[in-house]
């Protein structure tokens, strides 16, 4: 249960280990919101839109066939209708919630469900957790990558129509506006490396905020995309870097951004943050970001440790080993039932 197949972190690492255990010959039926934003693929079969935020159709949840139910929790989710079904599911299979959010939900309903294990991504996440649920049930499985996929830099460019003269920094996501404040260091930097900013946003504000910027900054080239991760690996692999700037005041938060983009080879510039604390030496974390540009541009060896580093992380954390460890788990919850039988 699940958002899935649209732009936010919770899709994002639900259909990475989704998909893995689809290549493992593992059956998986997706239950998602109806979403109202533009989903960036044709849903596949095995996704069943039953739920929004004044609707929930119990049905699918009652007939279809599985034996471990795996709920993301986030705010919009209708938790009451949920529990209101929650003991027929718990009848028929193992449960297990992925806490996402960086905190303790303010839904009322959260504390009530008794589920048979709780997944986290790190001690963060445990140490709020614990005081809602009990230790022993807490598991820490960390958040998947995107498997290694490295690219020609100059053929990407000419399927995206881009020059192949100027070196291209990308900024993608949701929260595009946040990058506003790094204008002025990018146009220094962009008179000594001639640059294009390439913006891909799907939100409707962003983009025309960004439109009106480039009377002021020149080197800007906006694209209005809602891309799947096939089409956003393309545009790394034309990019020289992926800038990722945002913050949050939670404490336990991480940056979907950074593991879905991290397989593309590309160095990723990042803004001293909760979002990337989890990082030591895989990313350029930037206090004055024109410096590190340097290190992009001319090839300096930290940018390669960074590309080092940041190829092991993947490979440690891939969506195929992470997938894994949550079958581990579901096998262990099952083991556990039999001996309670």
């Amino acid at each position: 249960m699940s958002t899935w197949n649209v732009p936010c972190g919770v899709a994002v690492h639900a259909e990475l280990v989704g998909r893995s255990w689809i290549e493992k010959g593992h059956k998986l039926t997706v239950f998602a919101p109806m979403e109202e934003v533009k989903t960036r693929e044709k849903d596949a079969p095995y996704v069943i839109r039953n739920y929004s935020k004044y609707y929930f159709d119990p049905e699918p949840f009652i007939e279809a066939d599985y034996e471990v139910f795996v709920h993301h929790n986030i705010p919009k989710m209708p938790m009451k209708e949920l529990f209101n079904i929650f003991h027929g599911i718990r009848e028929r299979a193992k449960t297990v919630l992925i806490a996402h959010q960086g905190s303790v939900s303010r839904d009322p309903y959260f504390a009530k469900f008794d589920w048979d294990a709780i997944v986290c991504f790190d001690e963060r996440w445990k140490s709020f957790l614990v005081d809602v649920f009990p230790a022993e049930k807490i598991h820490i499985i960390p958040y998947p990558c995107h498997p290694i996929r490295h690219g020609d830099k100059a053929e990407a460019r000419r399927r995206l129509g881009l020059p192949e003269d100027k070196k291209i920094v990308l900024i993608y996501g949701i929260s595009a506006h946040k990058y506003f404040s790094l204008l002025p260091s990018i146009e220094r930097v962009n008179r000594k490396y001639p640059l294009i900013l390439l913006v891909l946003t799907s939100i409707d504000d962003w983009f025309d905020l960004f439109e009106a910027l480039k009377w002021r900054y020149n080197f800007i080239e906006l694209r209005k995309e809602v891309l799947p991760i096939e089409e956003l690996y393309t545009y790394l692999h034309a990019s020289d870097c992926l800038i990722y700037h945002t913050d949050s005041s939670q404490d336990a938060v991480l940056s979907s951004t950074v593991h879905t983009c991290m397989g593309a080879g590309r160095p990723i510039l990042a803004h001293y943050s909760n979002f990337v604390a989890g990082f030591d030496k895989e990313l350029l974390k930037y206090g004055d970001i024109e410096v590190k540009f340097m290190d992009v541009f001319e090839d300096r060896e930290e940018c390669k440790s960074v590309l080092r580093a940041a190829s092991e992380y993947v490979k440690r954390n891939s969506a195929e080993k992470i997938a894994q460890e949550f079958i581990q788990l579901f096998e262990m919850l099952a083991l556990e039932g039999d001996g309670k039988r």
